[in-house]
């Protein structure tokens, strides 16, 4: 920050002319051409361009000079560039087009061809027969021989019915004819015109809320651009600047600035400062009371919607022992007092070993691959629109039922499917829930503990040794004991002062150590563990089973590699792509006082923007090798560092495209003295603004979100349906090609073997509506708008009302596209809240404006004393607090109201489809291959046939099982398909 005078001698420093070196002012668009430092007066033609210094021993990045204009080679270069670019995207939609057309005739073509031989007999003998020997026809293609052109054939068929999968998978609403009263099982998408998110379970809470932050982000643009429009029409600042501007730059221009009243900059000085207090209020209000709103509006949801979160009580702590979910559901009815209410018990097993872990993800991918075989064979209604796949689209590994049921069998028998200490407990009705975490916090269940001498040494277990493991005397009965030698009588026991987490072995604060005097390994340990009833409520489809058991450190160190690999891809795209384009193309533009060419710029905002999602999906992934098992905590995870970093390479990127006219126009207008100024100072930050505008707007709001739909929802098909067509069908290309394009497609599928439906449908997968992908654009993206409020401009308004535009388009967007093409993900509100807390970086934005304006119209001191800004800092600091402390005391005090609805768990289960056992790939493994492992009173949990959103129609209600193309029930064939996929 400096006074007026010091930025004048700093803009008369840059400006000093590097040709004749006399230290005359020079012109940087001499003759009005562009980047010329020199002319010639008679033909109007450039003679010598602006130069521009290199560092060090970087390749030159000089202005060239060719029939008498300059241009800048790396412009010229990004310009070709663009014009193809236009060209191949003008080619994607197009073939986009077509693409969708062939879609559409495929299923047509289905929908008039029999999915089987038997569908077109009509032999009601036929159809009970097949219903009933499903199991053996779905098996009898594993012995089929498949040559290479029938290798080709059957890939070429997997590669159709993944692009119908693409469409089928998508959000589609799978209860709305059921509702109606109608025997339709077809889904229909849902319709934006009709659906009404805000009251339709369609993905939780989260997808109403985050319109709800989209709301807020556009109120909060139309308040600001509101208040700075009547702020900058009344001082009178824009004819001021256009009368500076008619006189010209230079001294006579200076002479003619020194007989102009004195104080006309201060009206704007003062009334920017009254309006940043007053937009301080509103936003910080509007924040606050827009929280509430979201948790009264959460409150509200559940209230009109009942999941499987209503009925399920989350417990933690359990030895890892108990793995049978009989056993485990007798002891929470005895322990709760709660005979009756409870339906079962869903483990989260352990799955941390690789090895276990990839064997039990097979089994379940394959589980799925027979489910939609047999639902082919089923011969039901929906397979004419393609919904499932004959066996022959199925390897023989996935078919081969009998291989996994061994495998799951010898996992099991040699102990390496134990429990992780999770268990989500699942009631019958709401009300046994809430009395259940009304009255109990906890409970102590006993085991034998068995520790190394490795364990032993470990910090966590020092608590076991010296003074302390005399512990208490202990004279009753134990809780739950499992030794009877136990039961009664004196012992001592010592309990853990904190969470003890080594290895595999998890103690919660409160457990009880008994006889732990003088440990010595591999003694055995009478262990009462605290099973502590958790606060958190997760959704099933929110879970993610297969990091159950991960330890804390474990965790810590993925969040490292995590921060690692993260920094190196940055440095990596930093160095190869982000750095050449300041260096040889902003860098030279700004000293100019020039800009790229408007082809440039556009081209420039897109590779932003498309290694901007590189990094995003390099995030994505990251974050999710670290280990969370619950959804909602990887969701916050990846926000707050998505935010962070994208905010980063935001002020990088326009820090260094600005970077010149920063630093000769940013506050070097004196507002209490127009005298004190000159022309070019003044105009200097009026071209800061200009500058700033053009870089925002449209390129770096809309160009960046425009490519980055199209590369998430165009690109990957048709990229994707290519390569598996040079790959798998076509065969035109050498072993070593195909290998190296198979690193480009999803899943990196075998050259070596025809591919299957089921590989297919992972390749043309539908993107996830991932909302925690979205919530960092519309933090950032406010916050460095907001950022034109520390330049005098009589335009500013219009940087909050294209904001307010950006806002509109980006609801219009997601609305009517993306919620439409992606497939269903669940969002806890906990991301909204997440989002709330950020957005109070606004607010604080808007209150260090305030102090910023307060400066220079000398209000918190001295315009030209350098030390009065610090308070910016300060009020930006306070700001952050104000809105935190608003959120946490004030706004999070909002009434939790009792359901309006009162639904059962059967009418919750038959309309959302999922539920806490079908979608745990342990308990679904256990119940196809080992249901005896699952103990006594479990019937009513097996889940035979995992769900995955999009595939919906494998978990067909219980009166609509096996509807026919004639509309009749086989409720009789029910019992005999077992594992197939049509039980509870």
């Amino acid at each position: 920050f400096g006074s007026s005078r010091r930025g004048q001698a700093l803009h008369e420093a840059v400006l000093c002319c590097p040709l004749c070196g006399r230290g005359e002012e020079m012109q940087v668009q001499a003759c009005g051409l562009r980047a010329c430092a020199e002319c010639d007066d008679v033909t109007k033609q450039c003679t010598a361009c602006v130069a521009v210094p290199g560092i060090w021993r970087f390749p030159s990045r000089d202005f060239l000079l060719e029939d008498g204009e300059c241009y800048l080679p790396a412009d010229e270069i990004l310009s070709h560039v663009g014009g193809f670019l236009l060209i191949a995207i003008v080619g994607l939609l197009v073939a986009s087009m077509f693409l969708q057309c062939g879609i559409i005739m495929l299923r047509r073509s289905k929908a008039h061809t029999p999915t089987h031989p038997i569908a077109n007999e009509g032999a009601e003998s036929d159809k009970e027969m097949l219903l009933q020997h499903g199991d053996k026809m779905v098996s009898k293609s594993m012995h089929e021989l498949v040559d290479e052109a029938d290798a080709r054939r059957r890939s070429e068929r997997a590669i159709a019915h993944g692009l119908t999968s693409w469409l089928q998978r998508q959000s589609m609403n799978w209860d709305k004819n059921r509702a109606n009263g109608q025997q339709s099982l077809r889904p229909e998408r849902y319709k934006p015109w009709e659906t009404d998110v805000s009251r339709t379970y369609i993905m939780g809470v989260g997808l109403p809320l985050f319109y709800g932050f989209k709301s807020l982000v556009l109120v909060s643009a139309l308040l600001t651009a509101a208040t700075l429009y009547v702020v900058q029409r009344t001082s009178g600042i824009e004819d001021l600047l256009m009368l500076i501007a008619e006189d010209g730059e230079g001294p006579a221009a200076d002479k003619l600035l020194l007989e102009k009243p004195d104080g006309l900059l201060m009206p704007y000085a003062t009334r920017m400062f009254y309006c940043m207090g007053l937009l301080f209020l509103m936003l910080f209000g509007l924040s606050v009371a827009h929280f509430r709103r979201q948790k009264s509006f959460t409150n509200m949801f559940d209230q009109m919607n009942s999941s499987m979160e209503d009925f399920t009580l989350h417990i933690r702590g359990l030895p890892r022992c108990m793995n049978n979910e009989g056993t485990v559901k007798a002891l929470l009815e005895q322990q709760l007092d709660c005979a009756g209410d409870i339906i079962g018990v869903s483990i989260g097993y352990d799955l941390t070993d690789p090895g276990t872990r990839d064997q039990v993800f097979d089994m379940f991918e394959h589980r799925i691959a027979r489910a939609d075989a047999g639902f082919h064979l089923m011969g039901h209604a929906l397979t004419k629109d393609g919904w499932g796949y004959e066996p022959k689209l199925a390897k023989r590994e996935q078919l081969d039922g009998e291989a996994d049921r061994n495998k799951f069998r010898k996992l099991w028998d040699e102990g390496l499917l134990e429990g992780s200490g999770h268990a989500f407990v699942v009631f019958a009705t709401k009300a046994a829930v809430s009395a259940a975490r009304l009255k109990y916090r906890g409970f102590f269940v006993s085991s034998e503990v068995t520790f190394t001498a490795q364990q032993l040494a470990h910090p966590q277990l020092q608590f076991l040794r010296g003074e302390r493991a005399r512990g208490a005397k202990f004279t009753g009965r134990l809780l739950h004991s499992a030794t009877e030698g136990y039961r009664a009588g004196p012992c001592t026991f010592v309990t853990n002062p904190e969470d003890v987490h080594v290895e595999q072995h998890r103690f919660l604060p409160g457990s009880r150590f008994y006889n732990a005097v003088d440990p010595q390994p591999n003694q055995k340990y009478i262990v009462e563990s605290y099973i502590e009833i958790a606060d958190d409520r997760l959704e099933p489809t929110s879970t993610i089973w297969f990091n159950f058991g991960l330890a804390m450190d474990v965790r810590v160190r993925n969040t490292w590699k995590h921060l690692l690999t993260f920094s190196l891809a940055w440095v990596l795209i930093t160095i190869t792509v982000y750095a050449p384009m300041f260096y040889f193309l902003f860098t030279p533009c700004s000293m100019a006082k020039t800009s790229p060419g408007p082809v440039s710029s556009q081209v420039a905002g897109i590779l932003f923007a498309l290694f901007g999602n590189v990094l995003g999906v390099v995030n994505w992934n990251s974050v999710g090798s670290i280990g969370h098992f619950s959804k909602a905590e990887q969701d916050k995870h990846f926000v707050i560092f998505s935010t962070f970093t994208n905010f980063f390479n935001t002020c990088l990127f326009l820090g260094t495209g600005l970077s010149y006219h920063i630093e000769v126009g940013f506050n070097v207008v004196d507002l209490t003295s127009l005298r004190e100024n000159t022309v070019t100072s003044i105009l200097s930050e009026r071209e800061l603004f200009d500058a700033y505008y053009s870089t925002m707007i449209p390129g770096w709001l809309f160009a960046g979100v425009i490519v980055g739909k199209m590369m998430g929802w165009l690109v990957p098909v048709i990229q994707n349906y290519v390569l598996t067509r040079v790959v798998f069908t076509t065969q035109c290309l050498p072993d070593c090609l195909r290998q190296l394009l198979t690193a480009a497609i999803p899943w990196n599928p075998r050259i070596d073997q025809w591919l299957s439906a089921r590989q297919a449908e992972h390749i043309f997968e539908p993107p996830e509506a991932a909302l925690a992908w979205e919530y960092n654009a519309y933090i950032v993206s406010p916050c460095i708008c907001y950022g034109v409020l520390f330049v005098m401009s009589p335009h500013s308004w219009r940087v909050f009302g294209m904001l307010a535009f950006w806002a509109i388009f980006m609801i219009l967007l997601h609305r009517f596209g993306a919620l439409m093409i992606s497939k269903k993900n669940t969002t806890e509100y906990f991301v909204d809240t997440l989002a709330v807390k950020l957005w109070g970086v606004v607010p604080a934005t808007v209150l260090a404006a305030f102090g910023f304006w307060g400066v220079r119209c000398n209000m918190f001191g001295d315009n030209a004393v350098m030390s009065s800004y610090w308070i910016m800092a300060f009020l930006f600091l306070l700001g952050l607090s104000l809105h935190r402390l608003a959120i946490e005391v004030f706004a999070a005090r909002v009434k939790v109201a009792m359901d309006l609805r009162d639904d059962s768990y059967q009418e919750t289960l038959r309309r959302l489809r999922y539920s806490w056992f079908n979608t745990n790939p342990v308990h679904v493994l256990k119940s196809c291959y080992y249901p005896e492992a699952l103990g006594k009173g479990v019937e009513e949990t097996i889940a035979a046939v995992p769900f995955e959103f999009g595939k919906e129609y494998l978990q067909l209600p219980e009166d609509w099982r096996f509807l026919d193309e004639i509309g009749r029930v086989k409720e009789k064939a029910a019992s005999s398909m077992g594992c197939y996929g049509f039980t509870r």
